[in-house]
């Protein structure tokens, strides 16, 4: 087909009059066929395939679908949808325990590479929670199934760090992702304005590029009120679909 009727992601967007977000989930659920280009696996979309979406009778009730997590259009955990990018709140170190160790746990079970970012002690914690209900993690992490590193001291070297990390473990025959990342860790290292930064970096570079779900953990005892309201602000995700992720 002449390359000239492949619309970019941005381009089907404004065609559709949607957001770039949504044709994410749409093609990750299958319900928007889109062409995959290149290294980077870029979308690309047929004319002919969203005039076809358009005028399907079901395309405003799958719409709806996306906001009423009673009607999902995955049998997956919300969680587990390619694309989110999801910020969860806890208030204790059990909390915290709460939020990483089912959803990392979930991702090994689904043949995901999943990283844990965090400072040392989180790592630490996270990690012996983790092996108590799975006695291969050791292995896991040997062969490179968990990664646990701590921040790095930019969020552009952090956004370089899973773009490299990522686009290897796809040429080795990975089909997806799964981060968490224990977000003081990071402020130790940046300003707040920088955590902004690194979020909406992280949403550009790496989510419409890689098979991901993240969880951006922040702990309510440490950040300002006004530092939580920015992140809530910067993970829509988090209001589209209601989640179990505000732990005690």
């Amino acid at each position: 087909m002449d390359a000239i009727e492949l619309l970019d992601i941005r381009e089907a967007a404004q065609f559709l009059n949607v957001s770039e977000t949504s044709l994410r989930r749409w093609t990750n659920a299958g319900i928007l066929p889109c062409l995959r280009i290149g290294r980077r696996r870029e979308r690309r979309f047929r004319r002919a395939d969203l005039v076809a979406f358009m005028e399907q009778p079901a395309v405003a009730q799958s719409q709806e679908k996306w906001r009423d997590n009673s009607m999902g259009l995955s049998t997956e955990p919300v969680a587990a949808i390619h694309g989110n990018h999801l910020c969860g709140i806890y208030g204790t170190d059990a909390g915290r325990l709460d939020l990483a160790v089912p959803f990392l746990l979930e991702g090994l079970e689904k043949g995901s590479v999943c990283f844990l970012v965090a400072p040392s002690t989180v790592l630490k914690d996270v990690a012996e929670a983790m092996k108590e209900k799975r006695q291969s993690l050791d292995s896991d992490i040997k062969a490179g199934r968990l990664i646990l590193t701590e921040h790095q001291k930019t969020p552009a070297a952090q956004c370089r760090f899973f773009e490299i990390a990522m686009k290897k473990a796809e040429d080795e025959g990975v089909e997806s992702f799964r981060v968490v990342g224990d977000m003081w860790g990071l402020r130790l290292l940046v300003s707040a304005s920088e955590m902004v930064e690194l979020e909406l970096g992280f949403e550009s570079l790496i989510v419409p590029n890689f098979p991901v779900v993240a969880l951006c953990a922040y702990d309510a005892r440490k950040f300002t009120g006004v530092e939580l309201l920015d992140a809530l602000k910067d993970h829509a995700d988090t209001f589209k679909f209601p989640m179990r992720m505000l732990a005690d």
